[in-house]
């Protein structure tokens, strides 16, 4: 294997984790606003539509992260691809039924407190330990 063949898995995993970063933090920008306009203004409008725009932004995730998983291992691009794939399902599992308790609930456990991590931060936390 040549030197540009062993780089090239490695590039397409820093490309993937950067754009999952870029659109996790994107994520709890809008939870953020939908829970500010529904606490500190009681507007329901706005929190149903930020989180709609999470939703959106998930459901888009598997798509949107095809270009790094072709340069990916097929093992690995497996496993990734079918973790981005039941964020997207999900999500568009909540924009199908327009459930806002739903789409609020993407990404997080049962179990979640808050400060964790959520199921999208600690996936991009075990891809980035990978490398």
């Amino acid at each position: 294997m040549t030197d540009q063949q062993k780089s090239a898995p490695t590039s397409g995993m820093h490309g993937l984790i950067d754009m999952l970063r870029t659109q996790a933090a994107r994520i709890r920008e809008l939870e953020q606003i939908a829970d500010s306009s529904m606490h500190e203004n009681g507007d329901i409008d706005q929190y149903t539509a930020n989180l709609h725009s999470k939703a959106e932004l998930l459901s888009e995730l598997s798509d949107q992260a095809q270009p790094y998983l072709k340069e990916l291992p097929a093992d690995q691009k497996e496993r990734i691809a079918q973790q981005l794939g039941s964020f997207s399902r999900n999500a568009r599992q909540a924009l199908d039924v327009d459930s806002i308790f739903f789409m609020r609930q993407l990404l997080y456990p049962e179990d979640y407190q808050e400060g964790q991590e959520n199921d999208l931060e600690r996936f991009i936390s075990a891809l980035s330990i990978n490398l």
